[in-house]
């Protein structure tokens, strides 16, 4: 499969401080690619540096075919960019926030129009009533996501897009994400390890600056034995435990625990053995 996204080598320092150090990601054309690590790691480093806001120290990277990494940037069509909080004028309506974004970029009236009906029923807007300014952080963020698919992008790039988001919002968020699996290729950054394992076709672990693993999410978790299945069992706790009792039953070496995901150990050990070296 051909890479939309990929990074060589690539290196960023500031002064002494070196928050990037030989990183090289492929993001295969079509994937949802979770971007993980914790805050500081360098995530929204190498993604100003794709986008061409930043320049790379050493190494190279490519955007759909283009070279980044040097400024000035050279303008790469079909790339659309959410940051962690958009900025929308709180003073348009929805559709006609959508139809400006279209606009500035060349689309005519008409189509702008009909894409901005269609992508606010996907992000659940169509029927929301008032301007921007009076819409929750959760409502903003998925006109966010609409206004950065109203030009038809081949490849989204969302920044945190769930980290300022509550349960419910953060749930909407990652439906949308779903939805747009096979539509575009779509990079997202997050530390939110639940949140990656629930939506990503294929993930990148970044710490400290250095990328520790990536690759198609199931095959990392069978590959590093963490595969596990997630079952909710809504009853009174006495047959909860009848419930773990069984499943130990078949599989007397099968670990129950509530509330541990795959991606969490995985991401856990691999920290843990970056650390150690």
């Amino acid at each position: 499969m051909d890479s939309a996204l990929t990074t060589t080598n690539l290196c960023k320092t500031y002064g002494k401080h070196e928050v990037l150090r030989d990183v090289n990601l492929r993001v295969p054309t079509g994937a949802v690619y979770g971007f993980v690590g914790a805050n500081g790691a360098g995530k929204t480093t190498t993604i100003r540096i794709l986008l061409g806001l930043a320049r790379a120290t050493s190494g190279s990277a490519t955007v759909l075919g283009v070279q980044r990494g040097s400024l000035p940037p050279t303008p790469v069509e079909g790339v659309s960019y959410l940051p962690d909080v958009p900025n929308i004028s709180p003073w348009l309506s929805p559709k006609d926030a959508l139809i400006s974004f279209a606009r500035l970029e060349g689309t005519s009236a008409d189509v702008a129009s009909g894409r901005a009906d269609d992508l606010l029923d996907l992000v659940g807007l169509r029927h929301a009533s008032g301007k921007v300014g009076s819409f929750s952080r959760g409502m903003k963020q998925r006109l966010g996501i609409a206004a950065s698919l109203i030009t038809a992008p081949r490849l989204l790039i969302l920044d945190e897009p769930t980290s300022a988001l509550d349960p419910m919002g953060r749930a909407d968020v990652l439906s949308i994400i779903r939805e747009l699996s096979g539509h575009a290729t779509v990079m997202f950054s997050s530390h939110i390890l639940g949140d990656v394992e629930k939506v990503s076709t294929h993930i990148g672990l970044l710490h400290r600056g250095r990328l520790l693993a990536q690759g198609r999410l199931e095959e990392l978790l069978a590959e590093s034995g963490n595969t596990q299945a997630h079952l909710m069992v809504s009853a009174r706790a006495e047959l909860r435990r009848e419930v773990v009792e069984a499943i130990r039953a078949v599989d007397p070496g099968a670990v129950v625990e509530p509330g541990v995901q795959g991606l969490e150990r995985f991401y856990e050990g691999l920290v843990a053995r970056g650390e150690a070296r």
